[in-house]
């Protein structure tokens, strides 16, 4: 049943009795109803994740970013957006899909726990996270296992931390992360604040 709303399922439901020139069983419909209900409940919420990496859309992370600069977090804590800077493919005009998803897996795992939500585009992986030293030092060894991917395949990354202001989140949410400026390549869209930390 899944994508079939409720009343395609009912209106299918009566054709078939209808067909079988037989009257409408309502201890059948009720049974009909109550097993649609239980398979809609258990259904997986409609998926965010990019299908080459498994990392947040970009829609979901500027709409998390957004949610985040303007309402903040459950914990209210101080929240940061680093990007890990990757070099790009050499004969290609992107990475092959496989050394995407392995770069996901990678992400995915060293950051999970932290309550970061994490985007790849244009040869950087974003990183909205909440600020600690913990979670600094998880972005760190994360920056390690995407340079260890593949030979070094993704190495060497740089890493930049952005402080979270209104001003930032508003930019980052309205534009697209691609750089405005060939000398600016790897700078924040727009004329958000400057990088506070290089690694």
């Amino acid at each position: 049943m899944n994508g079939v709303s409720i009343g395609e399922t009912m209106t299918d439901f009566r054709a078939l009795f209808e067909a079988a020139e037989q009257s409408l069983d309502v201890d059948a419909l009720q049974s009909l109803a109550e097993g649609w209900a239980e398979v809609a409940e258990l259904a997986p919420a409609l998926s965010c994740t990019d299908v080459y990496t498994g990392l947040a859309t970009q829609a979901h992370f500027q709409r998390r970013l957004h949610e985040v600069s303007t309402f903040g977090d459950e914990s209210s804590r101080q929240n940061a957006v680093a990007r890990i800077l990757l070099p790009g493919p050499s004969q290609s005009r992107t990475h092959c899909w496989t050394l995407l998803a392995r770069l996901g897996e990678a992400v995915k795992g060293q950051l999970r726990g932290t309550g970061a939500v994490a985007m790849y585009q244009d040869c950087a992986v974003h990183v909205l996270f909440p600020l600690s030293e913990g979670n600094l030092s998880r972005l760190a060894e994360c920056k390690t296992a995407i340079e260890a991917l593949e030979d070094g395949a993704l190495s060497p990354a740089r890493m930049k931390l952005y402080p979270l202001s209104s001003a930032l989140a508003a930019t980052a949410a309205s534009t697209p992360m691609t750089p405005h400026k060939s000398s600016d390549k790897h700078g924040m869209p727009g004329t958000g604040p400057k990088a506070s930390r290089t690694t």
